[in-house]
């Protein structure tokens, strides 16, 4: 194999995830040319990836003609690049389809029961069957895709790689200076892309505190969205309330970052606290200690992929709904029955 190209196609958090298989590609095929396929947005999370040749994008604010057009230059793109496979790791046609006019010789799919169908399954010559929902890390699901080229998944590893650049190192630090940052801190991102996923505010804000009162300080973190960003204020406001004797250990930088500034950040920190998101990925990437908050999500295969981890799931202290059952427009805080005193007793692990 000369030339390889990953698509995929998902969120933030996914994108990450796909680090492990372009780890493991580079190391099974030496000299080979990596490229990938992702969305625009998702693009921050591969900078300074060593594996990779080429970040190809789908911008999908593009729309009508604008998206057409983008779209079919990649198709003569890969055709160009003369690609000796595609490994499709999502469910968009776009991707099949670009897999088909691509030539390649080895068209890769992962099943998916909603694509069994004749027109799908001719836009590639290899499927992979994963295990049964939930028997399996995502990142274990990305690397079956290798048995497809004569490599046995199941005698690597999977390392995700995420390598912030010294610049937003650098940034980092002038950003903990300016902010009297000088000495052992917490980041912790409370939000989620889906409330859902989200905890209380005021259980939230008590973690905080006890993290303070151990003479620790705390970097609160969040996305631009206004929904987030009024619910780290919130834990801020909370936290600040509570605790007696100052707050100038308390930082709430949410919503003022990029995502690779976040990264550096993480890097920085003494551990992570949060919950089922983008940034529980990253910590893990970055080899962070952290204790992450599960709600009704397939906890197997979407846990972070570390031994630095600890995971505290709501299901073990109360009901959940079925996780293919949820509405991701729902806002109830669906993490609710996690008791406080057991994620403060998580931290003090880490504390120590």
């Amino acid at each position: 194999m000369q030339k390889i190209l990953v698509i995929k196609l998902r969120h933030h958090g996914d994108v990450l995830l796909t680090t492990a298989l372009y780890r493991a590609l580079h190391d099974q095929f030496p000299g080979v040319q990596i490229d990938t396929l992702i969305y625009k947005e998702t693009t921050p999370l591969l900078q300074n990836n060593p594996h990779l040749n080429r970040v190809l994008c789908i911008d999908r604010k593009l729309k009508g003609f604008a998206r057409l057009k983008a779209e079919l230059g990649l198709v003569f793109e890969t055709r160009r690049t003369r690609y000796d496979a595609v490994v499709h790791l999502t469910d968009q046609w776009v991707g099949a389809l670009l897999a088909r006019f691509s030539n390649t010789p080895v068209r890769v799919q992962m099943a998916y029961a909603k694509r069994d169908k004749a027109l799908w399954h001719a836009c590639f010559t290899h499927r992979v069957v994963p295990p049964p929902r939930g028997q399996a890390h995502a990142v274990e699901l990305n690397l079956l895709c290798l048995q497809a080229l004569g490599v046995n998944p199941r005698s690597l590893r999977g390392e995700m790689v995420l390598r912030p650049s010294p610049e937003n190192l650098d940034k980092a630090d002038k950003l903990l200076a300016q902010h009297k940052i000088n000495g052992p801190f917490v980041l912790i991102h409370p939000a989620a892309r889906w409330p859902f996923k989200c905890w209380e505010d005021d259980k939230f804000a008590d973690v905080v505190v006890h993290l303070l009162n151990q003479g620790l300080h705390v970097v609160l973190t969040c996305s631009p969205d206004p929904v987030e960003v009024a619910m780290t204020a919130e834990i801020e406001r909370l936290a600040r309330a509570k605790f007696s004797t100052g707050s100038s250990q308390l930082v709430n930088v949410g919503g003022k970052m990029s995502l690779p500034l976040l990264a550096a950040l993480l890097k920085l920190s003494k551990f992570y606290v949060g919950v089922d998101s983008a940034p529980m990925h990253m910590a893990a990437a970055l080899n962070v200690p952290q204790v992450a908050l599960f709600g009704p999500s397939w906890v197997q295969e979407w846990r972070p992929w570390s031994d630095k981890a600890t995971v505290i799931y709501a299901g073990d202290f109360g009901p959940l709904p079925h996780p293919d059952s949820i509405n991701t427009d729902d806002t109830t805080r669906l993490l609710s029955a996690i008791p406080t005193d057991v994620v403060i007793q998580a931290v003090n692990k880490l504390i120590d």
